[in-house]
């Protein structure tokens, strides 16, 4: 089942193959994480992705997001384990979607990693073909302040739209 045509509506819980596609790119980057091997970490994305990180260290192309990934595995995140949930997926096309991710990021010995053990990542992802990638990753730290009003406490209440 592919999913929905651009702006369609669909009232069926059942996920789209599409959907379980943009569900398995998440999935390999957890995978590749985890196995502390960048190669498998960056096969995701496509080869000409843009990359960026918490500290807003950007990076453009699959291989130099994969050298990147091998070198924070063998230094600052060696041994550490991440886990993954999708927290909504939206189709701005049939072959275009954004995904919402919460990410979980845990030392050797299970307690969380640092001083941001919980980041959320947006990512914009494309089929070509029959084939799913990451074209565009963000990744960000949440942090909390007071709320300016009304609207932005709603909205810090809701959760993200497209799930």
């Amino acid at each position: 089942k592919q999913g929905p045509a651009w702006g369609e509506e669909t009232d069926d819980m059942t996920p789209t193959q599409d959907e379980l596609e943009v569900r398995k790119l998440v999935d390999g980057l957890v995978a590749g994480w985890n196995a502390h091997d960048g190669t498998a970490f960056a096969r995701q994305f496509a080869a000409d992705a843009d990359f960026t990180n918490v500290m807003g260290l950007h990076a453009r192309g699959r291989d130099v997001i994969a050298r990147g990934h091998d070198e924070i595995f063998a230094t600052m995140f060696r041994g550490t384990t991440l886990t993954a949930t999708v927290e909504g997926i939206r189709f701005l096309r049939p072959d275009v979607a954004t995904a919402s991710v919460s990410l979980a990021l845990r030392q050797k010995d299970g307690t969380p990693w640092g001083p941001f053990p919980r980041t959320l990542a947006g990512l914009v992802a494309v089929r070509d073909g029959e084939s799913w990638s990451i074209a565009v990753f963000r990744n960000m730290v949440p942090f909390q302040r007071p709320a300016a009003g009304p609207l932005e406490r709603s909205l810090g209440a809701a959760p993200p739209s497209g799930s």
